[in-house]
């Protein structure tokens, strides 16, 4: 399979939503040829080199992307919604002019039924709805619940979408085809990430309490 690839200081996670500004004169090219030719381009990490300007390195592993939403500016330029479809392996580079097309692999999730992996489905997503509810803590807001996929492989990537880590953490649990492997790390993530944060809402809470105690 022949895409033309993006590569971008992000990480795409399928079922994630990703925004682009398209401004240089070859990504023009390449998003007004998916466009009328209705494909997918390739999101890749950038491993090194420069996200505008001349050519960059990036991970072998990306995600395919549809156009969802564009937005036709001045000069050529858009505003793009893509929304993340599948894993893929770069195999080799086709072209890199005007823009990088390459030959790829869909990568299918394994480990992804069980009683063991819903159960760390259901870990994963109680933590970060736990997690979330308590970042709105912190800055006094609150949500009755948290919408999440229940299909264990699309939780693991909705949450990794959204975990607060470096992209290159990101880049690790994209690389992983194993829904259970991914789960377990955001099992981890999720729990540090709660620990560390709740002595905070707790200071945040007891503060305002205490500010209510002297308007009464």
């Amino acid at each position: 399979m022949e895409l033309p690839l993006f590569p971008l200081n992000s990480v795409l996670f399928p079922g994630a939503t990703l925004p682009i500004h398209i401004f240089e004169e070859r990504y023009k090219l390449m998003i007004r040829w998916c466009l009328d030719n209705t494909s997918l381009f390739g999101v890749l990490l950038i491993r090194s080199g420069e996200e505008v300007g001349g050519a960059a390195e990036p991970f072998e592993t990306g995600t395919a992307a549809r156009i969802s939403r564009v937005q036709h500016l001045d000069e050529g330029r858009m505003n793009l919604t893509c929304l993340g479809e599948h894993r893929f392996r770069l195999l080799r580079k086709l072209s890199e002019s005007p823009y990088l097309v390459g030959e790829v692999e869909l990568l299918e999730p394994t480990d992804a039924e069980g009683e063991e992996v819903a159960g760390l489905a259901d870990t994963a997503a109680a933590l970060f709805a736990e997690h979330y509810r308590l970042y709105l803590a912190a800055s006094n807001q609150w949500t009755r619940q948290v919408g999440m996929p229940g299909d264990p492989g699309a939780l693991a990537d909705f949450v990794a979408s959204r975990l607060a880590v470096s992209r290159w953490a990101k880049q690790r649990l994209l690389e992983e085809l194993s829904v259970r492997r991914r789960l377990e790390a955001e099992i981890e993530t999720l729990s540090e990430a709660i620990r560390e944060i709740t002595p905070k809402v707790d200071a945040t809470r007891a503060q305002r309490w205490r500010g209510l105690g002297v308007m009464n």
